[in-house]
């Protein structure tokens, strides 16, 4: 029965005061619990910023055809996404920005350390996924768990903090919103020089690909598009070396065309600032 046949049935059978009760119940039920109005008690810089299509996303992976072959990390390497601090203050907990790495190992070592287990919290580390030189997604870590991909981390200001603030590992990270993908480093990349002779142009085409897919899949904008080096907080970190952006970009605009997403539009690269970040800017 709709609910305002129900209403004015009510009307009829209960009296003018009674229904005066129904209709305050019925206010109550469209106020969203005291929880969901907390303010976030950290990371409020974390958010996404743009309305989530997991529709599009699942056209654009079918569209580009992608694949990704199921190589799970063992269990200590990864976690769950925690949606409070250790004091229970609320805190994001959606994936809202990609960090690209890059291993230095080669695939097969990559590959066998992340599945290696790590009782130690110093030792353990993944990725969501990793391409190999051909353009070979592994996946490592599902999306909706928080992989070990960025230690002492922060986006601009923001960062999440899960440890009171007195204990050693209370500098913050970015794992519990953040979506790691590495590219397999050149082989004259294994080691620590300050560059390389870079990534192949398969990588560039799949790094793209699923770039987009996690964009339209959480609401992601370019903009949230970043790397190791640049949120590592410890100044030790330095990959992907000899990343080009210039590459990645023309690779994402063939893949948006391909999907059928506006290059201007609000996942390009030229997008605007949204309204939320505006208004950031502006204090």
């Amino acid at each position: 029965m709709p609910r305002s046949l129900l209403f004015c049935l009510a009307s009829l059978l209960l009296g003018a005061g009674s229904v005066a009760g129904l209709w305050w119940w019925h206010q109550q039920r469209l106020v969203p619990p005291a929880a969901a109005l907390m303010p976030l008690a950290q990371g409020e810089g974390l958010q996404p910023l743009l309305v989530p299509d997991p529709k599009a996303a699942k056209r654009c992976a079918q569209r580009l055809g992608i694949r990704e072959r199921d190589t799970p990390a063992d269990p200590t390497n990864f976690g769950v996404r925690r949606p409070s601090d250790s004091l229970s203050g609320p805190v994001p907990d959606q994936p809202s920005l990609v960090v690209v790495h890059e291993t230095v190992l080669s695939l097969e070592d990559t590959l066998n350390f992340f599945q290696t287990p790590h009782p130690r919290d110093a030792d353990q580390a993944s990725y969501h996924l990793l391409l190999d030189r051909n353009g070979t997604a592994f996946r490592l870590v599902p999306d909706r768990n928080r992989a070990f991909g960025a230690g002492w981390s922060a986006w601009g200001d923001a960062t999440i903090r899960h440890r009171p603030s007195s204990t050693p590992l209370a500098g913050g990270s970015l794992n519990n919103v953040a979506l790691h993908i590495s590219l397999e480093s050149p082989e004259d990349g294994r080691g620590d020089d300050d560059a390389h002779s870079g990534y192949s142009k398969a990588q560039y085409m799949r790094l793209a690909e699923h770039v987009l897919v996690w964009q339209l899949r959480w609401g992601i904008p370019m903009r949230r598009i970043t790397t190791h080096e640049a949120v590592d907080r410890s100044h030790s970190r330095r990959d992907p070396r000899s990343f080009r952006w210039e590459r990645f970009d023309r690779a994402w605009d063939e893949a948006a065309n391909r999907c059928g997403i506006r290059i201007d539009g609000p996942y390009g690269i030229d997008a605007p600032p949204t309204a939320a970040e505006s208004v950031e800017q502006d204090r």
